[in-house]
């Protein structure tokens, strides 16, 4: 164990860190998906959101946020520009919840999403090589099931009920 600041090899740290690694990558490779749907006057996140509420199988905001990997404080906030805009309103759904849902410019919205991310998609995974976003994804996706097992450790027994990651799959059981 270092004793002081001296003993410790910072610069190593940093290139070997998974979390900065992860952040870093996400970070770059969010602003490629951003330059994209800022000519359809959006974020990544905006978009994402737009096409969780199209696919239409969330029972609620909760599993939205879930599924994009927010929580919904976040959902909210990134909500509000998207009904603004009348992008999206809000539906009454089972018991007190409240669904979000697309309106008609939303859902011709989403469809002009699709058409963006699909060359932005196309631009990294051309560079990634034939086989480079499938191994990309797979290897995230055994870090996410990774990191899940490290929390579901933390956590009492009784919290760590079968915990999936909702990375693995769209709200209608679809590979991601």
């Amino acid at each position: 164990m270092p004793s002081s600041l001296k003993d410790i090899d910072f610069q190593h740290m940093g290139r070997t860190c998974l979390g900065h690694a992860a952040r870093r990558t996400a970070n770059l490779l969010t602003r490629h998906y951003n330059r994209h749907m800022a000519a359809l006057g959006l974020e990544l996140t905006q978009a994402q959101l737009l096409a969780a509420i199209a696919d239409g199988s969330a029972n609620s905001a909760a599993e939205i946020a879930r599924f994009l990997g927010i929580d919904r404080s976040t959902l909210a906030r990134n909500l509000k520009p998207l009904e603004t805009a009348g992008l999206v309103s809000r539906q009454d759904g089972k018991g007190r919840k409240v669904l979000p849902v697309l309106t008609q410019l939303g859902e011709a919205k989403v469809i002009e999403i699709h058409r963006t991310w699909l060359k932005a998609q196309e631009e990294v995974s051309t560079l990634l090589g034939p086989d480079g976003a499938d191994v990309v994804r797979t290897q995230m996706s055994t870090l996410r099931k990774a990191v899940h097992i490290l929390e579901s450790q933390e956590k009492p027994a009784a919290d760590t009920a079968s915990h999936s990651d909702p990375d693995e799959t769209t709200f209608s059981g679809h590979q991601s």
